[in-house]
């Protein structure tokens, strides 16, 4: 079996193991409402049913039924787990069982997944950025450092171009999927890289026009159309749609084009932009900076003078979100400062007000680039 054959039965395993555990939680909560236990369950039972052959998936009865029994029984053949067919998922009580509980704390799923009744979408991402950093953190510093920064400056790229950048990591760290299996991004037969961020933009077809779009950056103007039909060996030409999408040529979609998942350039890569940004500015101010430290306490430490300013740097796409994310960490670094993307200054104060009494401070880029800045002036 190849390596891309072993990660894919891995990934629809994990796939159907939490599925499986996440359906046991919600249908083992005698406080959860029986409409939000049905929708958790069909979610669920989505999950699932992705992982079996077609036509082979269990009914939501056989599904309910089958959360009763031995997990061995819900799993596809293909997947089953050498050792725990036989883990009961619920108890003699009918809530989750510790089997069930520890199962799930080895496949990286957090215990809020389960009290809170996370949909699988959410603890899908969760495990694998969970599961990066787990290897990741393993590392030496200067390795873990330099992985952190090839995950913002290589996050697409062709295979042999990939090895050769990584060098002596490559291996060790797995973030990457052949982009020619993501049917979203492609256009008769070619992607396009993001001129922002570098990672494969979305393609719409509407008719015979197509809009290419960068999920992240349509927002700053990285957005194209292009028309559709006819067969041709070059790739589409496109044409900018946003004030500010310079050219972009599109990529054959071959076997041998990678890019990081949509977890990984989610949470990773976009902060870490963000990240780098930052570091780049407060250098040029004559700072001294350390990335991630102590393997991501935090992002970066800038000092300048007297002044020392300890950022975590968020690409989240709901500050609501972010707010509620940071409140439940425990035991957050003193005086760590959130910083977010400038379009999102019309969330800041609600989002500062939010995690104040958790111990953070916020901050948009602009506003932390120009208290470097004013920091730096006063040391010469």
């Amino acid at each position: 079996m190849s390596l891309s054959a072993v990660k894919a039965a891995r990934r629809r395993r994990d796939q159907a193991v939490t599925a499986c555990c996440l359906a046991a939680a919600a249908l083992g909560d005698p406080d959860l409402s029986g409409h939000r236990r049905s929708k958790m369950l069909m979610n669920c039972l989505g999950a699932l049913t992705a992982t079996f052959v077609v036509g082979e998936a269990p009914t939501m009865a056989q599904f309910r039924r089958g959360l009763q029994g031995r997990l061995g029984d819900l799993l596809p053949y293909e997947v089953r787990v050498e050792g725990l067919d036989d883990v009961v998922l619920l108890d003699d009580v009918g809530q989750m069982s510790d089997e069930a509980w520890d199962l799930a704390a080895e496949h990286s799923v957090p215990s809020a997944a389960f009290e809170e009744h996370w949909p699988w979408a959410r603890v899908a991402t969760e495990q694998e950025e969970r599961r990066l950093f787990e290897v990741m953190r393993r590392m030496p510093q200067a390795d873990y450092t330099r992985a952190r920064e090839l995950l913002v400056e290589a996050p697409s790229g062709d295979l042999r171009k990939l090895r050769r950048t990584w060098d002596n990591l490559w291996g060790r760290v797995e973030p990457y999927e052949p982009i020619v299996q993501w049917n979203w991004c492609q256009l008769q037969g070619f992607w396009f890289p993001c001129p922002a961020c570098r990672w494969p933009m979305r393609v719409t077809v509407h008719g015979t026009v197509a809009d290419i779009r960068c999920e992240a950056h349509a927002r700053a103007g990285i957005s194209y159309t292009c028309r559709v039909g006819g067969f041709s060996d070059r790739a589409p030409t496109l044409h900018p749609a946003g004030h500010d999408a310079p050219r972009v040529r599109g990529v054959h979609a071959t076997a041998e084009c990678l890019a990081v998942s949509r977890a990984v350039w989610r949470y990773v890569t976009l902060p870490g932009m963000l990240e780098c940004e930052l570091r780049d500015h407060a250098r040029a101010q004559g700072a001294e900076v350390t990335m991630w430290p102590h393997k991501d306490r935090y992002d970066l430490k800038i000092t300048l003078g007297a002044r020392v300013w300890k950022v975590d740097a968020k690409a989240w796409a709901s500050p609501v979100a972010l707010a509620d994310a940071l409140r439940e960490r425990e035991s957050p670094e003193p005086g760590l400062i959130i910083v977010i993307p400038d379009h999102q200054r019309s969330s800041a104060s609600l989002v500062a007000d939010a995690i104040r009494p958790a111990g953070y401070r916020l901050m948009v880029m602009a506003d932390i680039k120009a208290a470097i800045v004013e920091a730096g002036r006063e040391t010469r």
